[in-house]
C-alpha cells in the first residue's frame, strides 16, 4: 500500500533540510527524498580554506526558531565545541564546519530518506504520486529543492568528460594536474578557490595554471551592512510586489551582493601571490586574465585549442590546454521528474517559472508545489543564498501546518527605505 504524506520534499540540501528541521515534531506527516547515499553538500568543493559567505547564525533554523535543537549553537554545545569556537573569534565559518553541522542535523531527522531517486511525479485527484526507483508515495503537497543544473558553455558541451568538466563534478576529486596546462573558466568564488588550490598543488604540480573571467576583476563580495539590508524578510516581501522589469534590472545591478569573492579570501590570496612573486618563487607558471570570454574550443591531438575573446580590445587569443575546468555557475530549469506536469505549469514572458509570494509554483491545479531556489527573478538575489533559508522554510512550514506557528510577517523596518515614505 502506498504511503501518504502531507508533504514530500524532493532534494535534501540545506534548503529542504531546513524545512525538515522546522517541521520535525509537528503533527504533519512529511517525507524528504534524495538520490545521494547520505547527506552531502558540494563535496567536490570542500576546500580547507573555503569559507561561508554568511553568518553562522543564518543556519537552518535560528532566525525563526532560536530554541530549536537543530541550531548551529546547539550543535556546538552537543559536540563539546562551544567555548573553543568562541575563542576563534570568527564571524563566519568554513564550509567544512557547516557541512558537519548539517550532517549532524540530518542524522537526527527520521523524515529524511536517502538513496531514493525520484524519477517522476504525477498529479491525480488533487494529490501527487511521487515515484522513486523503489516505490510510489502519495502527497498532498510537494517542496522541490533539487538544486539548479550546471551551466555549461554551449561550445564545450560535446567535450565534457574527464578533461573538460564543470567545477561541481566528481572529476575534480580525481584529476591529476601533473605537468598539464590547466584553464579555469570563471572568476567567482569557486573558480578562485580552484585556481588558488591548484597553485598550492592540491592536484599535483601543473605546468601552468590560467584563470579567465568575463568580469572586470576578481571583484569582492559586497557585504556592507546597508547592502545586507536586501537580505531581510521585509525587503524580499516588498521586492516581490514590484514590476518584473524593475526587479530584473535591480537584481542585475546587485550581482556582487550575492556572487562576489569573499574579501578576506581575496586579501589572503593576493598576499600569497605577492610573497611568491618577490620571495618564494614556488608557484607554477600562472595567469589571471579578466575581461576574457570563453568563445570556442576544439580538440587537437589530445589537447584543446581554445579561442578567448579579449573584451577590452576586441582581439581573439588562442591557447592550448590539457585540462579545462568550468566554474561557470548554474542555471535554473524545471527538474526532469516534473516533466509530466509541465503542461500544467505556467511561465512568464521569458519562459521562467512563476513562483508566488509564498513560494508556490503557479500551476493549473490546487495542490501546492513549493519551490526553493527557483525564484531569483521573483524574490531577488537572496533566493539562491542561505541567508534567508530558515525564513523561507518557515513561510512554507506555516502553510503546511495550516497555522502561523513561525513568526514570518511581523518583521522590523530596515534602515533603508526602499519602499516606504
Amino acid at each position: 500500500m502506498n504511503q501518504e504524506y502531507d508533504l514530500i520534499g524532493i532534494g535534501i540540501g540545506p534548503f529542504n533540510l531546513s524545512l525538515a528541521a522546522l517541521l520535525d515534531n509537528h503533527d504533519k506527516k512529511v517525507k524528504f527524498y534524495d538520490n545521494k547515499k547520505t547527506f552531502a553538500w558540494h563535496p567536490e568543493l570542500m576546500f580547507g580554506d573555503a569559507q561561508m559567505q554568511t553568518s553562522y547564525l543564518k543556519d537552518l533554523v535560528t532566525a525563526v526558531d532560536p530554541t530549536s535543537p537543530y541550531s548551529f549553537l546547539n550543535y556546538l554545545v552537543k559536540n563539546g565545541q562551544f567555548y573553543h569556537f568562541l575563542n576563534t573569534e570568527r564571524k563566519a565559518i568554513t564550509r567544512i564546519e557547516f557541512q558537519h553541522y548539517m550532517t549532524w542535523v540530518s542524522e537526527q531527522l527520521e523524515s529524511l530518506e536517502f538513496d531514493a531517486n525520484v524519477v517522476g511525479v504525477e498529479h491525480k485527484e488533487n494529490k501527487f504520486l511521487v515515484h522513486t526507483k523503489k516505490n510510489t508515495s502519495i502527497a498532498s503537497s510537494l517542496c522541490v529543492a533539487s538544486g539548479p543544473i550546471k551551466n555549461i558553455p554551449l561550445c564545450a558541451e560535446k567535450y565534457i568528460g574527464d578533461k573538460v568538466f564543470h567545477a561541481k563534478s566528481p572529476e575534480l576529486k580525481t584529476i591529476d594536474f601533473t605537468d598539464k596546462k590547466v584553464l579555469v573558466v570563471g572568476g567567482g568564488q569557486t573558480g578562485l578557490e580552484i585556481f588558488r588550490n591548484g597553485l598550492k598543488e592540491m592536484w599535483n604540480r601543473p605546468r601552468s595554471l590560467t584563470l579567465i573571467t568575463g568580469r572586470d576583476n576578481l571583484s569582492p563580495l559586497d557585504e556592507g551592512p546597508f547592502t545586507n539590508e536586501i537580505f531581510t524578510p521585509e525587503f524580499v516581501s516588498n521586492f516581490y510586489s514590484l514590476e518584473q522589469e524593475t526587479k530584473d534590472k535591480f537584481t542585475e545591478r546587485l550581482l556582487l551582493a550575492s556572487d562576489g569573492n569573499t574579501p578576506d579570501y581575496l586579501q589572503e590570496f593576493y598576499n600569497e601571490l605577492y610573497m611568491d612573486k618577490y620571495y618564494h618563487h614556488s608557484f607554477p607558471e600562472n595567469q589571471i586574465l579578466p575581461k576574457r570570454w570563453f568563445e570556442s574550443i576544439e580538440e587537437d591531438n589530445g589537447r584543446f585549442a581554445v579561442t578567448i575573446k579579449n573584451l577590452l580590445n576586441g582581439q581573439e587569443e588562442y591557447h592550448h590546454y590539457d585540462i579545462i575546468i568550468l566554474a561557470t555557475g548554474f542555471k535554473t530549469e524545471l527538474p526532469r521528474f516534473l516533466s509530466d506536469l509541465s503542461n500544467d505549469i505556467e511561465r512568464d514572458a521569458q519562459g521562467r517559472l512563476i513562483i508566488d509570494r509564498e513560494y508556490k509554483l503557479k500551476t493549473r491545479f490546487a495542490a501546492p508545489i513549493y519551490m526553493m531556489n527557483f525564484s531569483r527573478h521573483g524574490h531577488g538575489v537572496a533566493d539562491p543564498q542561505t541567508s534567508l533559508m530558515s525564513w523561507r522554510s518557515a513561510v512554507i512550514a506555516n502553510h503546511v501546518l495550516k497555522n502561523h506557528f513561525y513568526k514570518v510577517n511581523n518583521v522590523e523596518n530596515g534602515f533603508l527605505n526602499y519602499f516606504h515614505s
